[in-house]
């Protein structure tokens, strides 16, 4: 009797399609990697054009949809649309209205308004400099991504949410955010770059490994360097002639003039140490007017210690 194999179901098939198709930052480690591969990056690219020291640091990748026109967090941003090659539709950068005075200390070391004054509208200037640190920005993505794809970012002109929802068009796609912040002269300027979920969609097994860490060349002269300084060092060298017990009542009945008999001879061996660690064996003797050693054998550490646990 034949069995009939239950199908399954296409929704089910669909969902997990879909599943399967959605980009998760918490699981493509390499997305925040070159997110901070990014933020190195677009810190030499603005610091060319900066007149201020700044930071510039990515705060966190994640996913959302586009922006919504009528919320309060849009009405306080400013929004350009991110192009490249290699979207299928457009993605977004977005820079808080309350960033401008960030913005504005970095590129013209310029005093940033009062904390008690009344925020203010963006000028044609403010515009200027968000789409300038926007596109230097995007300029320093090119070579983080390039693993991937030839991204030739784009940034569009300053436009209202309205508008660019309208741009963006229905489409139910998300978006993956790198966000960042400016900082400078004590402010914050927030910054987001969007990528269409798309587009990393194919590359999610890449994303989901770390790169290796760089093999470094040996530097055969930094190396040099160190033993010919480490050579250099000052050790202490001590030759002890002897040790012995003596008891308290001894030594305290000592004078000047007593005399204090050592168990060596004249030609008995002197343990030299350094640094508390038995290296030679030597023999004193004179030259003119000054005492010197001569090693006669070097000390086996091994030797020494089964010498030191062994009774006589």
């Amino acid at each position: 009797m034949s069995q009939t194999v239950p199908q399954p179901d296409s929704a089910n098939i669909g969902e997990r399609l879909r599943s399967a198709a959605e980009v998760e930052p918490r699981n493509l480690p390499r997305l925040t990697h070159m997110g901070e591969a990014w933020a190195e990056a677009a810190i030499a690219r603005l610091g060319a054009i900066a007149g201020a020291p700044f930071d510039f640091l990515l705060i966190e990748v994640d996913t959302d949809f586009a922006p919504d026109a009528e919320s309060t967090d849009a009405a306080a941003s400013l929004f350009a649309l991110l192009s490249s090659p290699r979207f299928r539709t457009p993605g977004y950068v977005a820079a808080k209205r309350s960033g401008l005075d960030a913005l504005i200390a970095a590129f013209f070391a310029a005093e940033p308004s009062s904390t008690g004054d009344v925020p203010r509208g963006p000028t044609d200037l403010d515009r200027g400099v968000v789409k300038l640190a926007l596109a230097a920005a995007a300029e320093a993505a090119g070579p983080v991504f390039e693993p991937i794809a030839d991204l030739k970012l784009a940034v569009g002109d300053l436009i209202d949410p309205p508008l660019l929802v309208e741009e963006l068009g229905e489409a139910s796609d998300r978006f993956v955010l790198f966000r960042f912040e400016l900082r400078a002269a004590g402010i914050a300027a927030p910054l987001a770059f969007a990528f269409p979920a798309s587009f990393l969609a194919p590359h999610r097994r890449f994303l989901r490994t770390l790169p290796e860490a760089p093999q470094r060349d040996r530097d055969e002269n930094w190396s040099e360097a160190i033993k010919a300084s480490f050579a250099q060092s000052d050790l202490r060298l001590e030759a002890v002639l002897s040790k012995k017990k003596v008891p308290l009542r001894t030594i305290a009945g000592f004078k000047v003039g007593d005399t204090i008999p050592l168990e060596i001879g004249a030609n008995s061996l002197i343990a030299v140490a350094c640094e508390n660690r038995p290296l030679f064996r030597a023999r004193m003797g004179r030259s003119r007017e000054t005492y010197v050693l001569r090693i006669e054998e070097r000390i086996d550490p091994a030797e020494e210690f089964i010498d030191d646990i062994l009774p006589d």
